[in-house]
């Protein structure tokens, strides 16, 4: 089994769309994981992941820069696989331009962020979350778009038992989870064969990143960073190889917050890195 890859531009701050789609189809990507925010990139100030960064289609403009994107993807044979955003589920409206947006973009996926849990208020929101959800399933039938979460730390949904809390009961085909394997590392921390069964149809996207660990302050006396590709506590030939026995078809995205100096050279040695995982992977799975 041979997975799409794809950059998620989130960690690419360097280049607008135009200049960073050629240099990702030179290293043999398949698509572009683009990032919505309500930001203007400054060239005249340092690249950031995400305070400036040059990727970001900006939601002032949003169907301008969808059409100048699906052109230039067009153009080098690459694909939009998932629109990333920052917009809350209970932001039905946002949704559906962002469903616009998708569509001018052939994307399937739109990304919405999960709430931050509150103390106090946990099971309000996630009845509240659950409301949104179920509102989302709607539009997404009337858009043929599929909104997903992401499973992150710090929000609702650090797990898949979180995120099947918010989607259980909803169409699959209209609702579905980012599986960001390294986020519930950090926080969530099921086993994750169990993890991958358990969404099972709602998995559908997986994003590729890698952190370290070491003693911390926190409730289980640790404290995560993120770490460049390969060099942080992941190990992701058995990540894949548990994809891999799960039938998981979708894309793998690259998120890489580190090295940031390193600049646009980064992306062909972080697809590298990947394609071996995904040998290793299957010598693994052979052996």
């Amino acid at each position: 089994m041979s997975w799409p890859l794809a950059l998620a531009t989130a960690s690419a701050p360097w280049l607008a769309v135009p200049e960073l789609a050629p240099r990702c189809a030179a290293a043999g990507l398949d698509g572009l994981e683009l990032v919505v925010r309500d930001q203007a990139f400054d060239p005249l100030r340092p690249c950031d992941y995400w305070s400036n960064n040059a990727a970001v289609l900006p939601r002032n403009d949003l169907v301008g820069a969808a059409h100048a994107a699906a052109t230039v993807l067009r153009a080098h044979d690459l694909t939009c696989p998932l629109v990333s955003s920052y917009v809350l589920p209970q932001d039905a409206g946002e949704a559906r331009e962002l469903a616009g947006a998708a569509a001018i973009l052939g994307a399937r996926l739109v990304r919405l962020w999960g709430p931050v849990p509150m103390p106090g208020q946990v099971k309000t929101q996630v009845a509240a979350a659950r409301s949104a959800w179920r509102e989302l399933a709607r539009i997404a039938a009337g858009h043929e778009v599929r909104f997903v979460l992401e499973l992150h730390d710090g929000s609702l949904a650090s797990s898949a038992s979180g995120g099947l809390r918010l989607l259980e009961g909803l169409d699959p085909q209209s609702v579905g989870v980012v599986l960001d394997i390294a986020n519930t590392a950090v926080e969530g921390n099921e086993p994750l064969a169990w993890a991958v069964e358990l969404l099972g149809p709602y998995l559908a996207h997986v994003h590729v990143k890698d952190i370290s660990f070491s003693p911390g302050p926190g409730w289980n006396g640790q404290q995560a960073r993120m770490a460049a590709l390969g060099q942080g506590s992941m190990r992701w030939p058995a990540c894949l190889r548990i994809l891999r026995q799960a039938g998981y078809q979708g894309y793998l995205a690259i998120e890489n917050f580190t090295g940031l100096e390193l600049g646009p050279a980064r992306i062909a040695a972080d697809t590298a890195w990947l394609r071996t995982m995904i040998s290793e992977s299957e010598h693994a799975a052979e052996s």
